[in-house]
């Protein structure tokens, strides 16, 4: 047995790949890559290879071991489920077949309908699609001894030696074939440590390679531009970039050949595919970092669809400058410098965090640079401090126009403490930061929970002015409890976040630094935990009673996000469960119910899948 990992996040260890990533990708998508890691893919184009899987934060790649050269296979986007299959591959050898992990994707592709197959050396067109259900039937082959389960298909040009002659007869200066030997037994040694894996998923443990033959084989030709914009954009051929082959009729789409460039979208079909990756290894954590990207991306991509929130964080059409990292950098640090200024108050330091925000949601580098140093995160949490859950300064005890000041400010720090901690669970400053000094991470946590204290109406005695300042009393009034019901969401936003941080910890990422056990007992120790709970509940109620009226995309975002604060109470809290159970027992069974999230819920919110199964668990939970 290897000795226990220490890092706890070994994602981008591998110096030669990382050199390699920086040469021959874009400057913006290798600072969205989040790991990688070496494994054996299967596939239709991959028959038992060798190569690096490279996870970003909207794409899936693979490259060879070692890397000659770099595509895309998946896009998060149309992803359908990530699974971790419990079974034992025939094709490794003992010792590594018994510590392998199997990872199926599934996602959904888009190829040309059957009948528009016909014109001779056409390659199937490919084109992103958000998922439906395909109804194939599965049919059972032997190839090279193993058993194997395929959609049952006719033969298509995709498979024909034509298609391999047109691969090999169209060379690039950039490209390099790809080898794709059978391999039967393989082994992969000094992988790290030994963990226990996460739960296997049993969804289908029979199930080994590909299925379908809908799954894309492109050329090794290196093409790495990473398609721009989320599914919130038109899903427009524009998107993926193209090149004349040297026929007038024949046009390459990203890694796909299509006949005609006015081909119509009615010929056009989605099906599902699948990408198998067995990993050599008890420590890695790539199975958690593609559920935690693919989960990121969903809620981006949600939130994306409000027009809102897509003007704030969105860069304007034809204001597009190159991508440097350098200006990353010296603005980071131009900020940060700004904000540690003595004396500086509170008017002058939330320009500067709402500069921060926005800066660090366009660019992930900002988010790396946050927790590269723990003094940045200390300063924030600080800040709140010292105006959550009441002011320290006494003046604004009295003063309603100061405490509504004060509480934007402090909304705009957690939700800038949001975006620091969302696609950051492979950088392993982050953990250290936490680690470091966990009495700030869970005095944050109290302040979250907290409910804000606000400043009494006072009395006024001057009878001229009364009428006035009644009317100023009821816009304050009014203004403080939009603040608060804001707050509570913001902090329902990051407590979800700082979730994920122990949820991670209990599956194996940082296990020695954090458990969902101690937060939740830390949690249900705090007083206001119940009212906090309370509340969330509440809403919830609120959001799925209200008659006709879809969830915006950001009440989607956080009605997932409640939901997952009140599974995490229900499976990790004895106190707060049997408190759910006994005192919201009618309003899960009156209120809370499929058919309303069915009404309440758009089915074209990227996150609806998500939601809807956490539904289905806390509803059992409830039970």
């Amino acid at each position: 047995m290897a000795c226990p990992l220490q890092s706890g996040f070994p994602a981008r260890t591998n110096s030669r790949l990382d050199v390699f990533l920086r040469r021959h990708l874009p400057p913006e998508a290798y600072d969205a890559v989040r790991a990688y890691e070496p494994c054996i893919v299967v596939s239709n184009s991959e028959n038992h290879t060798l190569k690096y899987v490279v996870l970003s934060d909207r794409l899936i790649y693979l490259t060879e071991n070692p890397p000659k050269s770099i595509r895309r296979v998946v896009a998060l986007r149309d992803v359908v489920a990530i699974d971790l299959i419990d079974d034992y591959p025939e094709f490794l050898s003992s010792p590594d077949g018994e510590i392998s992990q199997h990872i199926r994707i599934i996602y959904s592709s888009t190829v040309l309908k059957k009948e528009c197959k016909k014109s001779k050396g056409v390659r199937k067109f490919l084109f992103p699609f958000h998922h439906t259900k395909a109804n194939n039937e599965k049919v059972k082959e032997e190839k090279n001894g193993l058993a194997f389960w395929r959609i049952k298909e006719p033969r298509s040009l995709n498979e024909s030696p034509l298609r391999d002659q047109q691969e090999s007869s169209t060379p690039s200066k950039n490209s390099t074939l790809c080898p794709r030997p059978g391999v039967q037994k393989l082994s992969l040694h000094g992988q790290g440590a030994f963990r226990p894996l996460p739960s296997p998923s049993r969804r289908s443990s029979q199930s080994a390679p590909a299925t379908g033959k809908a799954v894309s084989e492109p050329s090794c030709t290196t093409n790495t531009k990473e398609p721009q914009g989320l599914p919130d954009h038109n899903n427009s051929i524009s998107e993926i970039p193209f090149k004349c082959s040297g026929n007038g009729n024949e046009f390459y789409l990203g890694n796909s050949l299509l006949d005609s460039p006015s081909q119509s979208n009615s010929n056009l079909e989605k099906k599902e595919s699948e990408l198998h990756l067995y990993v050599i290894s008890t420590t890695s954590s790539i199975f958690l970092h593609l559920k935690s990207s693919w989960n990121n991306y969903n809620i981006k991509a949600t939130l994306l669809q409000d027009p809102f929130y897509a003007s704030k964080f969105s860069p304007a059409i034809g204001s597009q400058k190159p991508y440097r990292s350098e200006e990353k950098i010296k603005h980071f640090s131009q900020l940060k410098s700004e904000l540690f200024l003595k004396d500086n108050s509170l008017r002058r330091i939330l320009p500067l965090i709402m500069e921060l925000k926005v800066a660090a949601q366009k660019n992930f580098i900002l988010k790396r640079l946050f927790w590269k140093t723990s003094d940045l995160f200390y300063f924030l949490v600080n800040k709140l401090h010292e105006y959550l859950p009441e002011s320290r300064d006494k003046n604004a005890l009295q003063n309603q126009s100061q405490r509504v000041d004060e509480l934007v400010a402090c909304i705009e720090i957690i939700q800038t403490l949001v975006l620091m901690f969302r696609e950051t669970e492979t950088e392993s400053s982050r953990l250290n930061t936490l680690a470091a000094k966990k009495g700030t991470l869970f005095n944050l946590l109290v302040i979250l929970i907290s409910e804000p204290q606000i400043p009494k109406s006072c009395p006024v005695f001057d009878i001229q002015l009364v009428a006035d300042s009644a009317l100023v009393r009821m816009s304050f009034d009014a203004k403080l409890q939009k603040l608060i019901l804001e707050y509570t969401n913001t902090a329902t936003a990051l407590l979800y976040e700082i979730l994920l941080v122990f949820q991670q910890g209990n599956l194996g990422l940082g296990s020695r630094k954090f458990a969902i056990s101690w937060m939740m007992s830390f949690l249900q120790s705090c007083p206001p935990i119940i009212t906090f709970v309370a509340s969330i509940v509440k809403q919830v109620v609120r959001g799925l009673s209200a008659s006709f009226q879809l969830l915006t995309p950001c009440q989607a975002v956080l009605l997932y996000q409640q939901f997952y604060i009140l599974k995490s109470c229900l499976q990790h809290s004895r106190t707060l469960a049997e408190y759910i159970k006994n005192n919201y027992r009618e309003e899960f069974r009156y209120f809370i119910h499929m058919p309303a999230l069915q009404k309440r819920l758009p089915l074209c919110y990227p996150i609806t899948q998500h939601t809807t199964q956490l539904f289905h668990e806390v509803l059992k939970l409830v039970e």
